[in-house]
């Protein structure tokens, strides 16, 4: 290993440790911000000693991802799939951190019944569109949608 390489792969490894300070990223995030600077050589090196000392699991990214979209954005599987994707976890990973059919209702309820308040005055056609659309962004599956509002909205419904 020559000198310059040498120093690169310890910039490129406090560069990385700076990234992950942050906050918690998958390898192919941390790929794609090193190789901007460093030759990919440094790069894999770099990730194979990250790896080796466990600052990177894509597992536990994932599964801490989805854990913080269940508590503060709840999100649908459909929805938690693409995120992840795009942040390089490979679809095998995803597969298992995915919430499951009951969980999924679940979170489609509570995220119903947090914004059903502001929709109060409307009349229930739209509540029902802005439901649908609401649960169809956040990545919710139509059943699952359907079932959602029917057990949050249908009570407000017969009210009016």
């Amino acid at each position: 290993m020559n000198p310059d390489s040498a120093a690169d792969s310890a910039a490129a490894k406090r560069r990385a440790i700076k990234l992950l300070a942050a906050r918690d990223r998958t390898a192919h995030e941390l790929h794609t911000r090193l190789s901007r600077d460093y030759e990919p050589s440094v790069v894999e090196e770099v990730l194979a000693y990250l790896e080796d000392r466990g600052y990177i699991d894509d597992g536990r990214f994932a599964r801490n991802y989805v854990d913080q979209r269940n508590r503060f954005r709840p999100t649908g599987n459909l929805g938690l799939s693409h995120e992840l994707a795009a942040k390089g976890v490979p679809s095998a990973i995803i597969e298992t951190v995915l919430n499951s059919p009951e969980e999924e209702l679940d979170l489609a309820k509570r995220l119903l019944s947090q914004r059903a308040p502001t929709w109060q005055g409307l009349p229930g056609e739209r509540r029902l569109r802005r439901a649908y659309g609401l649960l169809e962004r956040r990545g919710f599956p139509w059943q699952t949608a359907r079932a959602a509002v029917t057990q949050v909205l249908d009570s407000d419904l017969q009210k009016d």
